[in-house]
C-alpha cells in the first residue's frame, strides 16, 4: 500500500505508475467486477497488436435503480455506451475508460503521466484524465486499441442518477474539456459548446418542463452546466495567459503495428 499526500485520482495513479516495475500497468476502480480472463485478454491484445495501450469494455449496472429514466447522453456520463464488435482503434466515436485500461509503463513515463488538474479530486467531479492521457499518447505516435472482449462491470447507484449529480458532473466535465485544450486537440464532436448547442439545450429544457419530460429536462440542464463551465474555464485560462503546455520531451520508441 502506497500513500500519496496529493489528493486526486490522477496523483494516486501517477504514484502507482512510478512505483511499479513491470512492463505493463493495469488500472481500474475499486468497485468494478472483472469477468474471468479480463487481464489476460488485455495482455494478449497489447502484445499481439504492438500498441501503447488497450482499453476494455465497461458495462454499467444500476443496482439501486434510477432516479430518472436515463437518455443515452445521460448514460454516457457513467461511461461509454457504444462499443465496437471487435478490436478497433480508440478514436472518436469510441473512447476508453480509466477503470479498464492496460498500457506500456515506459512509454507512459516518456510521454508524461496523468495530468493532476484533471480527474476526480475530493468532491470536485473532474474527469477526462484518461481521455487526455490517451490522446496525448496518440499525438506523440503510439496507438491505443479497444478490446471489447475484456469486460468489467461498474455499478452506478441511485444518487448518481439525480438532477443534482448530472449538473455537477456536467460542470466538472466542461472545465476539464476546456483544460484539455492546453495539451491535446479535442474532437469538435466532443465539445458541442457553440451557439447551436446552447440553443438546443434551452429548447430541450423548456420542452422538458412543459411536457413533464424529466429525462429531457435533466439532460438539457446538464448540457447548460457543461457549456457554461467550459466557456468560463476557457476565459479564465486566457486571462491567466495559459498556453498549450509542451508535450513529451522524450520521443517514445516507434512501435511497429498493423494499426499505423
Amino acid at each position: 500500500m502506497l500513500y500519496e499526500p496529493t489528493p486526486g485520482l490522477s496523483a494516486g495513479r501517477n504514484r502507482g505508475i512510478c512505483a511499479a516495475r513491470g512492463r505493463y500497468i493495469a488500472i481500474t476502480d475499486p468497485d468494478i467486477t472483472p469477468e474471468p480472463g479480463w487481464l489476460q485478454t488485455l495482455i494478449d491484445a497489447i502484445e499481439e497488436e504492438k500498441v501503447f495501450a488497450v482499453g476494455g469494455r465497461t458495462t454499467v449496472q444500476y443496482p439501486g435503480g434510477q432516479a430518472v429514466a436515463l437518455t443515452k447522453a445521460l448514460r454516457e456520463c457513467h461511461g461509454a455506451v457504444d462499443w465496437p464488435s471487435g478490436r478497433e482503434l480508440a478514436v472518436w466515436p469510441y473512447w476508453v475508460t480509466g477503470c479498464n485500461l492496460l498500457f506500456n509503463r515506459q512509454t507512459a513515463l516518456d510521454i508524461g503521466l496523468f495530468r493532476t488538474d484533471l480527474g476526480r479530486r475530493g468532491r470536485w467531479m473532474g474527469d477526462c484524465e484518461d481521455l487526455e492521457f490517451i490522446d496525448r499518447a496518440r499525438h506523440a505516435g503510439p496507438h491505443t486499441l479497444i478490446e471489447p472482449a475484456a469486460v468489467v462491470s461498474h455499478p452506478v447507484y441511485r444518487p448518481e442518477t439525480t438532477l443534482r449529480y448530472f449538473i455537477r458532473q456536467g460542470a466538472g466535465h466542461g472545465v476539464c474539456v476546456a483544460r484539455m485544450h492546453l495539451s491535446v486537440t479535442v474532437e469538435s464532436a466532443a465539445i458541442q459548446a457553440g451557439r447551436e448547442a446552447v440553443h438546443a439545450a434551452v429548447i430541450n429544457l423548456a420542452a422538458g418542463w412543459t411536457f413533464l419530460d424529466r429525462s429531457r429536462a435533466v439532460e438539457a440542464a446538464r448540457d447548460l452546466a457543461r457549456i457554461g463551465s467550459y466557456h468560463l474555464e476557457r476565459g479564465r485560462l486566457r486571462l491567466l495567459g495559459r498556453r498549450p503546455i509542451a508535450l513529451a520531451q522524450h520521443t517514445p520508441k516507434k512501435e511497429t503495428s498493423a494499426w499505423t
